[in-house]
This record gives structure tokens, C-alpha cells and sequence, in this order.
């Protein structure tokens, strides 16, 4: 499946809550387990939602939201308000094949 970052986004707090995506956007977007490597998550005291920095051997398991509009992403952006910066990151997809055994 390919993927543009222009309509994917990794969640990794409150938007990992299909409620709350479908609250935001009133539809659940294709969505896809995932791994950002290289980051650490952590609780802000005081605060109900986590953040993630830089740390070397550390990873952060999450999901992706593809197929976003650009206002959806709007949306998004919106609902994480200026507490948060957006950048471009490289995540690995957990795959999870099945099979059929008979």
C-alpha cells in the first residue's frame, strides 16, 4: 500500500482512540499499526496527554491515518492545537499477515 506523508499522519496519544477520530472526523480513516523508532514517550505532569522527544534506542508503538483530506488534516492539526510540532518522520508498519490453515 503506498503512502504519501501529505494525507498520513503517526498518532501516538489520544487520536490512537477510534472514538475520538471519529468524533473529529466523523469517519475512521484507514488505519495501520506502526513503530517510530528513534523517539521516547512520557507523560507531561499536570497534563492528560503524552508527548515523545529524541532518544537514541527507543521507540514509540503508535498507528498510522492514511487517506486524509486536507481537511481532515485541518481537523487534526486544530484538535492538537500549539502544544504540539509536526514533523516529518520515517515509521515502520506492523504488518500482520493471516492465513488460512486447514
Amino acid at each position: 500500500m503506498a503512502m504519501t506523508s501529505a494525507n498520513t499522519v503517526f498518532v501516538y496519544g489520544s487520536l490512537l482512540s477510534d472514538d475520538v477520530v471519529r468524533v473529529l472526523l466523523n469517519r475512521i480513516p484507514r488505519t495501520a499499526p506502526a513503530i517510530l523508532n528513534g523517539y521516547h514517550r512520557f507523560s507531561i505532569k499536570g497534563r492528560v496527554y503524552p508527548a515523545i522527544i529524541p532518544v537514541e534506542n527507543n521507540k514509540v508503538t503508535g498507528r498510522v491515518l492514511s487517506g486524509l483530506s486536507a481537511m481532515e488534516l485541518d481537523i487534526l492539526d486544530t484538535y492538537e492545537a500549539e502544544e504540539y510540532d509536526k514533523r516529518t518522520v520515517d515509521v515502520s508498519l506492523l504488518v500482520c499477515l493471516l492465513s488460512k490453515y486447514y
